[in-house]
């Protein structure tokens, strides 16, 4: 006899679904800010080892958030649900892994010197950037410190905004950033260019399945409750409005705001548009993090220290060892 959670009940609405949808978004919204703390780090604590965990965690974060979308959408098509379970963690985690790690080197592999040398100018640059003390092409990028609700994700993804400028394009009113165009070695520059691109790609693409599946949880708990109220005809003819709704909503929310760094002068008029030109495939994870990362960076802070207090997200083998 099959067990209640796998009958042939709409899997929008039961229970065990939406639990697994509830972890997984305290999950993926941990993983955010961990991401952001390591890619942040202007003291350069961070290490090599650090990024790369933290990279493979972000494709199987993505990879489950793709998993939980897949479920809904093939649920009609199988008969069980383990099965339907199996066979979309298979798939979402198989399809992220190898997206990601082929979008990440491709990126990579293709840059230049000017490419390797901008991503550590810019890295370096990070600090002045947050105090305002830089200008792109002459334009103002900040009338002052950067304020609290942008400096985490401005820390994170400051170089990666100008992935698509080159080193002359960065003036600084302070003569800090003149002192680093010193010799660096090519794993050096390597290392800080992966950064560089990992660090929105992995951000942009987790976030994005997190806010999805957070709405899929809120749309699937609503219709749950109205099942049990006897809401029946209420919940037949809102029942496919009711997630493209909160769909559209989450995103306008997490896009629309903007913010002090996103409507300068500098962003828009230099950083923005070089980057779409010169690195299209990147463009957009860049584009959708520096917009949708502030709208949500308390709660992923909030989440991360609380709900799993501040776990680390290390390789499998590195947290056990460190026991």
């Amino acid at each position: 006899m099959q067990r209640p959670i796998f009958i042939n009940k709409a899997l929008n609405v039961q229970p065990w679904f939406l639990m697994v949808l509830a972890c997984y978004a305290i999950l993926e919204l941990s993983f955010n800010h961990r991401l952001l703390d390591l890619a942040g780090d202007l003291q350069m604590k961070t290490t090599a080892a650090q990024l790369h965990d933290i990279e493979i965690w972000g494709r199987i974060v993505s990879g489950l958030g793709l998993a939980l979308l897949l479920m809904r959408w093939l649920d009609r098509f199988f008969k069980s649900r383990l099965t339907l379970l199996v066979l979309c963690c298979a798939l979402g985690l198989f399809s992220i892994w190898h997206l990601q790690k082929m979008l990440v080197d491709t990126i990579v592999a293709r840059a230049d010197q000017q490419d390797l040398v901008m991503s550590l100018k810019s890295q370096l640059s990070t600090q002045e950037a947050l105090n305002g003390r830089i200008l792109l092409r002459g334009e103002t990028l900040l009338n002052g410190p950067a304020p609290a609700d942008i400096r985490p994700v401005m820390s994170a993804l400051w170089a990666s905004s100008l992935a698509g400028l080159s080193p002359d394009d960065l003036d600084s009113s302070s003569g800090a950033a003149q002192l680093i165009s010193g010799f660096f070695s090519p794993q050096q520059l390597t290392a800080a260019y992966r950064k560089t691109v990992m660090t929105p790609v992995v951000l942009g693409a987790s976030l994005m399945f997190g806010l999805l599946n957070l709405c899929q949880f809120f749309a699937g708990l609503v219709a749950l409750l109205l099942t049990f109220a006897r809401k029946e005809a209420f919940l037949e003819r809102y029942k496919f409005s009711l997630l493209p709704s909160l769909t559209v909503l989450c995103l306008a929310l997490s896009w629309w705001p903007g913010n002090v760094w996103t409507t300068s002068p500098a962003y828009q008029l230099v950083a923005s548009p070089a980057l779409w030109a010169d690195k299209p495939y990147l463009a957009p994870f860049v584009e959708w993090s520096v917009r949708a990362e502030p709208a949500w960076a308390d709660s992923v802070a909030w989440v991360h220290s609380v709900l799993l207090q501040d776990f680390e997200f290390k390789s499998p083998i590195r947290f056990f060892q460190d026991q």
